[in-house]
């Protein structure tokens, strides 16, 4: 589940896609509650317990949600763990693991500015991903995020710049 209606999804699909993982399907949705953390891990656990006992049911649940200014992040996080949802944050936005598909760069930046390297390095055309985006990078942003974040892990808000992505990427591999 993510907060993103656009980046985020387009990027998971993608994700799953160039991974194609024998053992792990990605089924990506976007909730559609604004970019309310809390909310997001609610709607998550409604679309979780609704499709249980169904063949439609998930095996894991994973919600992607931005540090931004969110003040419900703390009860998101704690609601998660839980319920047995991984929490995967990305400090300060998603664009930050978007950026090192591209380039090995740990300093923090706004979000405006975020959003201009962005623009620079094209990798995002407004909220959406171009066809060329560099998916193919993913191990490059693995690598980037885990030195961000040595103690990275989900539910938990990690240093800015940082992501757990990487949590999600082991487990679309199987390796989780």
């Amino acid at each position: 589940m993510t907060e993103g209606i656009r980046t985020e999804p387009q990027y998971v699909e993608r994700l799953d896609g160039y991974l194609r993982s024998r053992s792990a399907t990605a089924i990506v949705k976007s909730v559609g509650v604004g970019e309310d953390p809390l909310r997001v891990v609610e709607k998550s656990i409604e679309l979780r317990d609704a499709a249980a006992g169904t063949e439609k049911r998930y095996d894991v649940c994973v919600c992607l949600v931005d540090v931004d200014e969110h003040t419900t992040l703390e009860r998101a996080s704690r609601l998660a763990e839980h319920e047995s949802i991984l929490l995967l944050v990305s400090n300060l936005k998603f664009e930050a693991w978007l950026r090192w598909h591209a380039e090995d760069k740990r300093s923090a930046l706004s979000s405006s500015q975020l959003d201009q390297r962005m623009a620079t390095l094209k990798l995002t055309t407004g909220k959406r991903l171009p066809l060329r985006f560099p998916i193919d990078g993913v191990d490059d942003a693995c690598r980037v995020a885990r030195a961000a974040d040595p103690a990275m892990q989900a539910g938990r808000v990690g240093p800015d710049p940082s992501s757990a992505m990487p949590i999600l990427v082991d487990l679309m591999r199987g390796e989780s």
